[in-house]
């Protein structure tokens, strides 16, 4: 063996001992934009990173990405709702997290609530276009003010525009305490929530392999709820 063929076994055999030469398990998942930096990114990196997984993640619109994943075209969805349909093209992961969609008023106001129709007669606010929930959507009982985007529903109930408005709450407090701290002592929301709303991830069962990747996914977010990182993650008190 000449000294450059030496040398070149050496390197292959040392890559090979420290397992640099084996290529990193790897998952790609597409999501919207609105996602990005929130706890469900979060969480799902952190699971699979525990099991050895690289993570890459796509911004598209909420429409693409779910297409794409129903057809195939892409790898896994993040943070979706379940559905039937849904379930019929894609394999669902174990809950990922949870969020609440809540009324949100001034703490001043008082406001008698346990159930949907103890609203009537008051103005809440909304985002055009959204969809909320059956019963909410088709009541004809309260006045529906609707507004481009939830931080102007904010600045409304705090000019005391409208009495309540409905949102995200975790979406709504992560706001208050960057973007209107000095006004975040004035608003309260009410309970109960509106809707629950939970988060699981999905995988295309077009694509080869998607079982194992859902089963490690699994794996990795056992073990972080059972160390404390789960936890850790939902203090920081991000929006999904």
């Amino acid at each position: 063996m000449t000294k450059r063929g030496f040398l070149l076994a050496l390197v292959m055999l040392l890559s090979c001992g420290t397992g640099l030469a084996a290529p990193a398990k790897s998952v790609h998942f597409v999501t919207d934009k609105e996602k990005e930096g929130g706890f469900l990114l979060a969480i799902t990196k952190a699971a699979f990173e525990r099991v050895g997984y690289q993570v890459e993640v796509e911004f598209q619109p909420w429409g693409r990405a779910l297409g794409g994943v129903m057809t195939g075209e892409a790898e896994a969805l993040l943070g979706a709702q379940y559905t039937d349909e849904r379930a019929a093209k894609m394999q669902y992961s174990e809950q990922v997290g949870q969020s609440e969609m809540v009324f949100f008023k001034l703490k001043e106001t008082q406001v008698a609530y346990n159930q949907l129709t103890d609203l009537k007669n008051y103005t809440i606010g909304t985002i055009s276009g959204s969809a909320y929930t059956p019963e909410f959507d088709s009541a004809s009982y309260f006045k529906k003010d609707p507004a481009p985007d939830y931080v102007t529903n904010i600045r409304k109930l705090l000019a005391k525009r409208m009495p309540l408005f409905v949102e995200k709450k975790s979406v709504v407090l992560e706001s208050l305490k960057t973007q209107f701290p000095g006004d975040a002592d004035k608003i309260d929301f009410l309970s109960p929530p509106l809707k629950v709303m939970k988060f699981y991830n999905c995988f295309s069962k077009a694509k080869t392999g998607y079982e194992q990747k859902v089963a490690d996914f699994n794996a990795g977010l056992a073990a972080i709820m059972k160390d404390g990182t789960y936890k850790t993650i939902m203090n920081k008190g991000m929006h999904e």
